[in-house]
């Protein structure tokens, strides 16, 4: 129910700014807690923008934890006619002769006849044997023969065969594909009757499956697909057109890609960078000062600068060129990048991604920023299960606060309505003594 104010008519008082200046008093309370609301919202988005930033960087470790990772290859080929090819971290560096034979082909058989309709029953009876698998044909039209035999190409008991439908101009032909070049794949139609007049259904094979084949150095590979893996080792080789004649060949040259695992290093930097500078960015803030911004700038810096027991020349990143500046973050030195990554890979392999005899750089980091941002108990995860808490009792002492301030200002303005009204009175008293004086005068 809503209050009626008299603004201070009787009184001559402002009692509309007297209300409002108690209640700003009244409301200190609210406001630090909707302060506090404020800074536990702030602190928790600095926290999960650190596990950002903190993932980014795992991130980057992972692309130099392993071997295949640091020993980055290139191959290149003199041509690109007859193949593509690219290298993985397993590579061996060399040179090598490649020839191509032949394509992979699948086998595509096509049906004889053509169909004016895909939907029309053409099919009325008989048996479609596809290696050793029937399908059941009953008055069936092409699409609904395509169904069975694609269904029938899957589970356990594929027949590696797919259906599929062509218009070659005068009418739909059924084209059966095997997926395994590697394998022929036989069709037949026992039994098969047709309607509207169509010839029993029948397949001319119109291509032959073929293996591709390359010869590498003179020795002759065959493969199911244009993809041949290894080959040559940590070499992935796809062709596309057979050399013209017998003994031609396309060199391909095998070698170390130093700029992939200095990108990768120069990548982790930045995304280091990124972090330190960040918990430099809230030293101005409330939480600034928290312990576990500081813990996290702390524990980078001693791993970045601990040595790892190698048994090789490159023990510390620094030996990489990546130096410490006075706000902890990491610039490169170049020159000293370069000089390690192309003269010591093996040693850059055993310092990033260890050995069997101890833990590479790559991993102590993975190992604590895993546990930092781990979802459930890392460290953004474990504020925010605090804060969720604290954000709870806060709204829940908000709600309570509202509707106090809303009850106390009900009551100073009762309490002032209740005053004018008292010295209207008052006033309308004194008004009628002062009229019953003049009249007693009067008389007199």
């Amino acid at each position: 129910m809503s209050t009626i104010n008299f603004g201070g008519l009787a009184s001559g008082m402002d009692t509309e700014s007297i209300v409002e200046a108690l209640m700003e008093i009244e409301r200190k309370p609210l406001d630090r807690l909707e302060s506090d609301k404020e800074y536990f919202n702030n602190r928790q988005a600095a926290f999960d923008t650190l596990d950002t930033k903190l993932k980014t960087l795992l991130a980057k470790f992972e692309n130099l934890d392993t071997s295949e990772e640091v020993r980055a290859y290139s191959a290149k080929a003199a041509s690109t006619d007859y193949f593509s090819v690219s290298a993985s971290g397993t590579a061996l560096p060399g040179s090598y002769n490649i020839g191509v034979k032949s394509l992979a082909r699948q086998q595509k058989d096509v049906s004889n006849g053509s169909y004016e309709s895909r939907t029309d029953a053409n099919f009325t009876s008989g048996t479609l044997t596809i290696g050793a698998t029937d399908i059941v044909i009953d008055n069936d039209s092409l699409d609904s023969l395509v169904d069975k035999i694609n269904a029938a190409n899957s589970g356990d008991n594929a027949t590696g065969v797919a259906a599929s439908i062509i218009n070659d101009g005068s009418g739909f032909r059924l084209v059966l594909t095997g997926e395994d070049c590697a394998n022929a794949f036989s069709a037949a139609i026992t039994g098969g009757t047709t309607a509207n007049g169509y010839d029993a259904l029948a397949f001319t094979t119109t291509q032959t499956q073929t293996l591709a084949s390359i010869v590498v150095d003179g020795v002759t590979i065959t493969s199911g697909s244009n993809t041949f893996e290894d080959a040559i080792p940590g070499v992935s080789l796809t062709v596309s057109k057979p050399h013209a004649s017998e003994g031609d060949t396309t060199s391909v040259n095998v070698t170390e890609d130093v700029n992939t695992v200095k990108t990768r290093i120069k990548d982790m930097v930045t995304a280091y960078n990124a972090v330190i500078n960040y918990i430099s960015d809230q030293k101005d803030s409330d939480w600034g000062r928290d312990s576990s911004l500081m813990a996290v700038k702390r524990n980078m810096q001693k791993m970045l600068t601990s040595a790892v027991a190698t048994g090789g020349s490159l023990t510390t990143l620094s030996q990489l060129g990546l130096e410490t500046q006075k706000d902890g973050t990491l610039t490169i030195n170049e020159s000293r990048l370069g000089e390690a990554v192309s003269s010591s890979m093996n040693d850059l392999d055993k310092l990033l991604a260890g050995g069997d005899d101890h833990e590479g750089i790559s991993s102590i980091f993975e190992n604590y920023l895993r546990a930092t941002t781990d979802s459930g108990d890392g460290l953004a995860a474990s504020r925010k299960t605090i804060t969720d808490r604290t954000l709870k009792t806060i709204e829940s002492n908000i709600t309570k606060t509202e509707a106090r301030l809303e009850k106390r200002e009900e009551l100073l303005r009762n309490q002032f309505n209740a005053m004018e009204l008292l010295i209207s009175n008052l006033n309308s008293t004194g008004t009628y003594l002062t009229q019953q004086l003049s009249l007693f005068n009067q008389t007199t």
